[in-house]
C-alpha cells in the first residue's frame, strides 16, 4: 500500500516538474518572428502551467504588429499599447484592465524573476495569430502573424533558415557582432610614447540603402555584422524586382520609399510606390527618402539625403549623429564604421539624424 502512495507521489512530482519546466529548455535560443521577419532573439523561453503556455515579457519588446510594450516600475504596471487597444497589467494589484476599462484578474507568472504573460490571452486581445514553430536545426519560433504576412508557416521556416544559423553562430562564438577590426602592429619603436589622447564619444550613424541593383550585397554586408537597415525603393524598383523586397522582409530589414530621378512631382512619386509596395506586401511605409532641399508631405516621415556626399569616414569622425546613404561599397563602409568604433543605428521613425 505504502509502495503504491509512493509511486504516485513520485508520479504527481514529475507531472509537476514537466509543466513548469520551459517549453524550450533544449535550446539555447528561442526566436521571435512578425509576419516576415526575426526582429528578436532570446534566450529565456516560454513556459506552460496548467495547459497554458506563458511566454517571458521580452517576447513582446519585438513590437509584434504595432503591439508596443511599457513598464512602469514606480506603478509597478506593465503595458501593452496598439493603436486601438491596449492591456494595463497592475502588478502590484494582480489585475489586467483593457481599453474599455473592464477589469478582470492577471494570470501571470513569475520564473526566477522574470515576468511571464500568457501568450493566447495577450495576443488575441490585438488580433493576432501565434504559432509556435521549428527550424531545421531544432530551435523553436513565437511567430505572430496578423494577416499581412507573405509567407505560410513552412515557407517562412525554410527561407529564415540562413538568419536563425548565423544568430546561432554568432551565439557560439560568444559574441553579438563580428569582430572588430584590430589595430594596426605598432613599429616596435620604444621612443617617448605621447600621452594619450581625450576619450572620444563614439560616432552615431544611421543607415540609408538605395539602388535596387547593389541590395542584395548591401544585405550580404550587414548580414556580416549582424545589422538591419532601411531600404528606400522607388515604384519601379518595387514593380521590376519584387521578390527583393520579399527578400528584405524577411531578414528584418526596414522598407521605404524614394523619388526616382526623372520625377518632378515627388509626392506624387512617393504615393505610387507606396501603392506598389501596398498591392505586393499588404502594407504602406511611412517612410521616405528626398533630396536635401525637397518639402517633406506631411503624411509621411521623411529623411533627407545630404546635399553634399557624406563618407563613411566623415560620418565615423563626427561627434554629430549623421545619414549614411550607401549604394555601393556596402562592406567597406562597414569596416570602416566599425573600425571607427561608430554606433551605427537602423533608421527608424523616430531616429534623431542630421
Amino acid at each position: 500500500m505504502k509502495l503504491r502512495r509512493w509511486i504516485c507521489f513520485l508520479l504527481c512530482l514529475v507531472l509537476t516538474v514537466c509543466l513548469c519546466a520551459p517549453a524550450l529548455a533544449d535550446g539555447e535560443l528561442f526566436f521571435v518572428a512578425v509576419n516576415d521577419t526575426i526582429p528578436l532573439t532570446l534566450s529565456v523561453f516560454p513556459t506552460y502551467s496548467g495547459g497554458t503556455l506563458y511566454v517571458p515579457y521580452q517576447v513582446f519588446d519585438s513590437q509584434p504588429c504595432g503591439v508596443t510594450p511599457s513598464y512602469n516600475q514606480a506603478k509597478q504596471t506593465y503595458v501593452l499599447l496598439s493603436r486601438t487597444r491596449q492591456m494595463i497589467f497592475d502588478l502590484a494589484a494582480g489585475t489586467v484592465s483593457d481599453e474599455s476599462g473592464s477589469v478582470s484578474t492577471a494570470n501571470v507568472l513569475y520564473r526566477s524573476g522574470i515576468l511571464y504573460l500568457p501568450l493566447t490571452f495577450c495576443a488575441s486581445h490585438f488580433g493576432l495569430k501565434t504559432t509556435m514553430l521549428e527550424s531545421a536545426g531544432g530551435y523553436q519560433i513565437l511567430r505572430f502573424t496578423d494577416g499581412s504576412e507573405v509567407y505560410d508557416d513552412s515557407l517562412f521556416v525554410e527561407k529564415a533558415e540562413n538568419l536563425i544559423a548565423y544568430r546561432v553562430r554568432q551565439n557560439q562564438s560568444g559574441s553579438q557582432s563580428p569582430e572588430r577590426p584590430t589595430d594596426r602592429p605598432n613599429s616596435g619603436s620604444q621612443g617617448t610614447q605621447e600621452p594619450p589622447a581625450a576619450e572620444k564619444k563614439p560616432a552615431t550613424v544611421y543607415l540609408a540603402f538605395t539602388g535596387s541593383e547593389t541590395m542584395r550585397a548591401s544585405m550580404a554586408a550587414l548580414e556580416t555584422y549582424k545589422l538591419h537597415g532601411t531600404f528606400f525603393l522607388t515604384e519601379a524598383e518595387i514593380l521590376a524586382d519584387p521578390s527583393l523586397v520579399f527578400e528584405l522582409l524577411a531578414a528584418g530589414h526596414s522598407i521605404g520609399i524614394t523619388a526616382g530621378e526623372d520625377d518632378e512631382d515627388l509626392s506624387d512619386a512617393l504615393t505610387r510606390a507606396n501603392d506598389a509596395l501596398c498591392a505586393l506586401t499588404c502594407q504602406k511605409t511611412l517612410l521616405a527618402l528626398l533630396p536635401a532641399e525637397a518639402e517633406a508631405p506631411d503624411s509621411y516621415c521623411v529623411f533627407h539625403a545630404p546635399s553634399s556626399p557624406v563618407s563613411a569616414a566623415d560620418a565615423a569622425a563626427s561627434e554629430t549623429a549623421h545619414l549614411l546613404v550607401c549604394s555601393e561599397n556596402t562592406e567597406a563602409d562597414l569596416y570602416t564604421l566599425f573600425s571607427a568604433e561608430a554606433r551605427v543605428l537602423q533608421l527608424l521613425e523616430n531616429a534623431d539624424r542630421t
